[in-house]
């Protein structure tokens, strides 16, 4: 079996809910959707995203140039796909976009694999379990009062028993406002996430984090900027929270330098920004090597499969008006049920997308209608 065409296309999709966090604002998800074929006409399809910027670039790195060095490999050699792939994009920067692309092919090749065994996708990477709780998601920094207790009130009535609210309000007082309001609704035995997205220093990062402690927050993610390991560090050796960390992290290096320094709890690997399910476990098995629980960031649909397969998964985001069934493009929808989500049972990742769905959403030429992200 060889591999006989790439073809990648690029869908701008606006969010399903308002998305909005302590640093941005995001107007469209973008989409990077591959399709690998083999010569005996067998198919995969692997994705990646981005928040608005960048997305015809990715389809570019895939369609022109990936591609001429994929086209006739055998799909069964995964490891020396992605490496040569790797080394050739890595003087363009081991991070962001080059891997983005290399995640969309990887995906792909992967759902080959896996369709080629008559297995789910799970099972093939390690079959550890057969489900994994999951938490409700909300990027939700303009909600206060009612509307923030709607929200979080939403996810209890579906049956979570853990969600995650932003966090990083310029006046402290509006976030301790906010998060004590949401703790008095959940009650003590319901897990709290906080997602600051980089917004501090280390200093406010610890200074913020001992006025949210009496909330018993599950973890505190992304205190500070991600490209900071030390202050990480620092951060967690005074914050008094666990630290969760990696969706901004995008090679094993990285976070093998984390772990050295002893700046992360949680391992936050994002499956489409570090280059596929290939590099993916290799930081899980870093992470339980490390006695280190993953709990990936985004992707639910994709995230499943990763976290069922390894045993150190800790819990599936499931980001309100982000997932693909939310944003109405899956011919079959994949939703959470009482808090937890069970890998689809068809072989390969399990992901089918509606053709006509993404048409309405494709762009082939340039985007038109590019905002800032940047609030």
């Amino acid at each position: 079996m060889r591999i006989a065409n790439i073809e990648a296309k690029l869908y701008r999709i606006p969010p399903a809910a308002e998305i909005i966090d302590s640093i941005q604002r995001i107007s469209h998800w973008e989409f990077i959707l591959t399709t690998v074929t083999t010569d005996t006409g067998m198919t995969g399809t692997g994705h990646c995203y981005t928040l608005g910027i960048g997305g015809t670039a990715v389809r570019e790195l895939v369609q022109t140039y990936l591609a001429h060095f994929v086209v006739g490999e055998d799909p069964q050699n995964i490891e020396r796909i992605w490496n040569r792939c790797w080394w050739e994009l890595h003087a363009l920067g081991s991070a962001g976009m080059s891997r983005f692309a290399l995640a969309t092919i990887d995906i792909a090749l992967w759902d080959i694999l896996a369709k080629q065994a008559d297995l789910p996708l799970y099972r093939l990477l390690g079959g550890s379990r057969d489900r994994i709780p999951a938490y409700g998601s909300g990027i939700n920094m303009h909600l206060d009062g009612e509307p923030l207790l709607q929200q979080m009130g939403g996810f209890l009535a579906k049956g979570y028993r853990a969600m995650k609210m932003k966090v990083g309000r310029d006046n402290p007082e509006e976030d301790i406002q906010r998060v004590g309001a949401v703790r008095k609704l959940i009650g003590p035995g319901v897990k709290l996430m906080l997602d600051a997205n980089e917004k501090w220093t280390a200093g406010e990062a610890i200074r913020r984090a001992a006025s949210l402690r009496p909330f018993d927050p599950y973890w505190l993610e992304e205190p500070i900027l991600a490209d900071d390991r030390e202050g990480h560090a620092h951060v967690r050796r005074s914050a008094g929270i666990p630290i969760a960390v990696g969706e901004t992290l995008y090679t094993r290096y990285e976070f093998a330098d984390f772990i050295r320094a002893e700046a992360v709890d949680i391992v936050q690997a994002d499956i489409t920004r570090v280059g596929g399910f290939t590099e993916w476990i290799k930081i899980a098995k870093l992470a339980e090597s490390n006695n280190r629980p993953v709990a990936p960031h985004f992707n639910l649909e994709l995230s499943v499969q990763a976290l069922c397969a390894v045993p150190n998964g800790l819990i599936l985001e499931d980001l309100q008006g982000g997932s693909l069934t939310d944003l109405g493009i899956l011919a079959e929808p994949i939703r959470v049920v009482n808090g937890e989500l069970s890998p689809p049972a068809r072989p390969g990742h399990g992901i089918v997308f509606d053709p006509a769905a993404l048409r309405r959403f494709e762009v082939t030429g340039k985007p038109t209608d590019i905002t800032p992200t940047r609030t």
